[in-house]
């Protein structure tokens, strides 16, 4: 069953250009998976420091191999730098 999620993504104060900037170069790599059927970004209009990523994925084991990409451990130690915490993520199934 397709799992859909949402990532609410929050950079600290000033490290909003950087964290979008890593941001689009993921959602590149990410949309090559084999399990990823949608990977969006989108920019709050509300709040400039956050991001949002539309995500469907072909079930959660799909889920779970992206997170244990090479690109996604690569950003992970990049926005170390960036992210004020841990994403939000919110789970659908459909």
């Amino acid at each position: 069953m397709p799992l859909h999620v949402f990532a609410i993504i929050t950079a600290k104060p000033g490290a909003g250009a950087a964290l979008k900037t890593g941001l689009q170069d993921l959602v590149s790599k990410v949309r090559t998976e084999e399990a990823c059927l949608l990977y969006e970004l989108f920019d709050s209009t509300e709040q400039p420091e956050k991001f949002i990523m539309n995500e469907l994925w072909t079930d959660e084991a799909g889920l779970q191999a992206h997170n244990q990409m090479p690109h996604m451990k690569e950003f992970g130690e990049l926005a170390k730098n960036w992210l004020a915490g841990p994403p939000e993520l919110l789970k659908i199934e459909r």
